[in-house]
C-alpha cells in the first residue's frame, strides 16, 4: 500500500507555480589513477551528537512561511515529492510546488528535505526571513553505470571536460547490513563549485561541522554524489574504501591548496561533516572514503549569519527574483531574492565579499565590495533597474462578498509562463516582479479553500501596474474530499482529485489543497460500513494523510475509543464516482484527539 500511496500522490496536482528555476546536466566518462590514503579526522560523528553541537547555533524556534519547488536535472517539476520542513510534511503539486504555512523552524536554521520515487534525496538549509522561497533539484536514478560487487570504476564528464571518477573495492551491503552479491547500479553526479545552479542542486547549504566540532562556512572546490542500488532496487553501501577523484575547476586551479578537508553530508541533521583530507595531484582532489552520500572538497571559514535585502533605488521597493551572487577568494555562492527582496544564509567571516545582483532578464544591475564581517550582518542593497517593476494587486472575496481568508492566487502570462503565487489570508492579493517587456498581460487564477470555490479566471494588463479585484465564486467542484474537524468550518481538498481500484480489492482516493492533501485507502470495495484500521487485519479503511493543518497519526488512531468509521456508499465503474462517508475520532500528528465528519466524492480513474 505504501507503493500505491507514492504512486497516487504523484498524480496530485495544484495550481501553484514557482519563482525559482535552475539549469544543469550530467554526462558519463571513464578512467581513474593513483590512490590516496586518508586519515579521518572525525570518526562517525553521530546525528544525535551533531544535533547537540548545533543546538546553540540554530537559534530559537519561530513560525515562518515557505514556498518551494522540487525539480529534476532538466529543470522539470517533480510532482508527488514528499518535502519535510520543521514540524510539517507536504507533497508537491504537478508544478513541483510545495507550500508551508506557519512551519516551526529555528531562526538560524530551517532544514527542508525532499524525496521522490526514482530520484536521489535532496535538501536545503535556510536562514528564514520574510517570505521564504527555495528550490531543491533531485538527481534521477534512471541513467546508471554498472559494476560487479567485486569492484570496478565509473566516471562522469564535467562542463569543463575533466573527469570525476570513483573506483570501488569489493564488498557491498544492503540497508540491513546483509552482504550483497551481483550487479551494482552506480549513479554519479558532479557539481560545479562555480555554477550558480549548484546552490539548488547541492544538499543543505555550504555549512558544516569541522574536525574540532565547530560550525564553519565552506568554500567548495567541487562535489560528487554517488548512489548505489542492487538489482531489486535496494539501497547499497560499500564495505571497503573507495577512491574518489574530484576535478579542480580551471577558475580555481591557481589557488587550489595542496590538501583540503573532505566533507560528507549528514541527511539527518542537514550539515556537512569533516571526515578526512583530499590531496591535489595537479588536476584533481583525490581521497578515499568509507561510505557514500554527497562528498565535498572544501576550505573552511569561520561563519556568520547574513541577510541582504535588494531594493529599487529611490523608492526602496523590495525586488523579488533578483539573483544575488557572493564571491570571496576563488569561491562563489548564489541565491534568488524572495517576495520580500531578501536572501539570507551563512557566509564566511573576515572575508572581503564581491556582491553582484542580476535581474531576471540577465542584466547585471549592481556590483559592489562588502565586508569583511565578524558578526551577524544585514544589508540593504539599492539597485538601479533598467526595467520598471510591475505590480498586480486587489481584493479577493467569496460568493457573499466576504474577504477570503484561506486561499491562493496564481499569476501567469498569456503564454503560460509562471509569474508568481500569493497566499491569501486577509482578502487581498499582491504580486511585484520584473517584466522584460511592457505592457504585460497576466492571467490570474486561484481558489478559496474554505468554500471550495474557484476564483474566476481574470486577465489584466500591467503597464506597469494593474488592479485585479477577484471573486472566488466559480462553482462547486465536481470532485472533492471535504471534512469538518471538531465541528469547525468545512475544509475542501479539491485539487487534482483521483483514485481507483487496485487488484484484488484495494481502494485508493485522494485530493489536495495548496498546502497538504488527503489520501484514503482500504482493502475492501464492497458497499458497507468499516472500521478504521491501518493494518488491514480485517476489511477496513484508513487515512494515509489528512489535509487538515494538524494532519493525522494513522498508527495511533487505529483502535482508539470512537475511532473513525467509513461507509462506502458507491463504487462505480471507471469514469463514475466513488463515494465514501466518514465520521469519528482520530489522533493528529501532535498527539491530540480530534473528531471529524466528512465525505469523499471522487471520479474513478482506473
Amino acid at each position: 500500500m505504501k507503493k500505491s500511496f507514492q504512486r497516487y500522490l504523484a498524480l496530485c496536482t495544484l495550481l501553484l507555480v514557482t519563482i525559482l528555476a535552475c539549469q544543469k546536466e550530467h554526462q558519463s566518462l571513464d578512467e581513474i589513477t593513483t590512490a590516496t590514503t586518508v586519515t579521518p579526522k572525525v570518526n562517525s560523528v553521530e546525528s544525535e551528537q551533531l544535533q547537540r553541537i548545533l543546538k546553540e547555533y540554530k537559534g530559537k524556534e519561530i513560525k515562518s512561511n515557505f514556498i518551494g519547488r522540487v525539480i529534476d536535472e532538466n529543470n522539470q517539476p517533480i510532482p508527488g515529492a514528499v518535502v519535510t520542513l520543521g514540524n510539517q510534511q507536504e507533497t508537491t503539486d504537478a508544478n513541483g510546488i510545495v507550500v508551508f504555512l506557519d512551519a516551526i523552524v529555528n531562526s538560524g536554521f530551517a532544514y527542508a528535505q525532499a524525496s521522490a520515487t526514482g530520484y536521489s534525496n535532496g535538501s536545503r538549509v535556510m536562514l528564514p526571513v520574510g517570505n521564504n522561497t527555495f528550490t531543491i533539484k533531485l538527481f534521477s536514478l534512471d541513467d546508471a553505470q554498472f559494476i560487479d560487487s567485486s569492484g570496478g570504476k565509473v566516471s562522469v564528464i564535467t562542463e569543463f571536460d575533466k573527469k570525476a571518477t570513483v573506483k570501488f573495492g569489493s564488498g557491498f551491503v544492503d540497508e540491513n547490513g546483509n552482504p550483497y552479491a551481483g550487479n551494482v547500479a552506480v549513479y554519479v553526479n558532479y557539481l560545479d563549485p562555480l555554477n550558480e545552479d549548484t546552490a539548488n542542486t547541492m544538499p543543505g547549504e555550504l555549512y558544516g561541522i569541522d574536525a574540532s566540532l565547530q560550525p564553519v562556512a565552506l568554500g567548495s572546490y567541487g562535489m560528487i554524489n554517488v548512489e548505489l542500488r542492487g538489482t531489486a532496487g535496494e539501497v547499497l553501501q560499500i564495505t571497503s574504501p573507495a577512491q574518489i577523484r574530484i576535478p579542480i575547476h580551471p577558475g580555481q586551479a591557481a589557488t587550489a591548496a595542496p590538501q583540503v578537508p573532505i566533507w560528507s553530508f549528514n541527511e539527518d541533521v542537514g550539515v556537512w561533516v569533516e571526515e578526512g583530507v583530499a590531496n591535489n595531484n595537479g588536476s584533481h582532489y583525490v581521497a578515499q572514503v568509507n561510505h557514500f552520500s554527497f562528498w565535498n572538497c572544501d576550505a573552511p571559514f569561520p561563519v556568520v549569519n547574513f541577510n541582504a535585502t535588494v531594493v529599487q533605488s529611490g523608492t526602496l521597493t523590495p525586488l523579488a527574483d533578483m539573483l544575488v551572487t557572493i564571491s570571496y577568494s576563488t569561491f562563489a555562492r548564489s541565491a534568488t531574492t524572495n517576495t520580500s527582496g531578501q536572501v539570507s544564509g551563512k557566509i564566511p567571516s573576515n572575508q572581503t565579499l564581491t556582491i553582484t545582483v542580476t535581474d531576471p532578464c540577465g542584466t547585471v544591475v549592481h556590483t559592489g565590495t562588502y565586508g569583511p564581517y565578524t558578526g551577524p550582518t544585514s544589508l540593504t542593497i539599492p539597485v538601479t533597474l533598467t526595467l520598471a517593476p510591475i505590480n498586480i494587486s486587489g481584493t479577493v472575496v467569496d460568493c457573499f462578498g466576504a474577504p477570503v481568508t484561506n486561499g491562493y492566487v496564481t499569476y501567469t502570462n498569456t503564454s503560460g509562463q509562471y509569474l508568481g503565487v500569493n497566499i491569501v489570508t486577509a482578502g487581498t492579493h499582491s504580486y511585484t516582479g520584473i517584466a522584460c517587456t511592457l505592457p504585460l498581460n497576466a492571467v490570474i487564477d486561484g481558489v478559496d479553500n474554505n468554500s471550495g470555490q474557484a476564483i474566476t479566471t481574470t486577465t489584466v494588463t500591467a503597464n506597469p501596474t494593474a488592479i485585479a479585484n477577484l471573486v472566488a465564486c466559480g462553482g462547486t467542484p465536481t470532485e472533492y474530499i471535504r471534512y469538518s474537524v471538531n465541528g469547525g468550518p468545512t475544509q475542501y481538498d479539491i485539487l487534482s482529485p483521483g483514485g481507483g481500484i487496485q487488484a484484488p480489492n484495494f481502494i485508493n482516493i485522494h485530493a489536495t489543497n495548496p498546502t497538504s492533501g488527503t489520501y484514503i485507502y482500504g482493502n475492501t470495495i464492497t458497499v458497507g460500513t468499516y472500521p478504521y484500521d491501518h493494518t488491514f487485519s480485517v476489511p477496513a479503511l484508513a487515512f494515509e494523510a489528512l489535509g487538515d493543518a494538524n494532519g493525522i497519526n494513522s498508527t495511533a488512531t487505529t483502535g482508539i475509543p470512537g475511532a473513525i468509521t467509513f461507509t462506502i456508499t458507491n463504487v462505480g465503474p471507471v469514469g463514475a464516482y466513488i463515494d465514501i462517508f466518514f465520521t469519528g475520532n482520530y489522533i493528529d500528528r501532535f498527539g491530540v484527539t480530534r473528531s471529524i465528519t466528512g465525505d469523499a466524492h471522487i471520479i474513478r480513474d482506473y
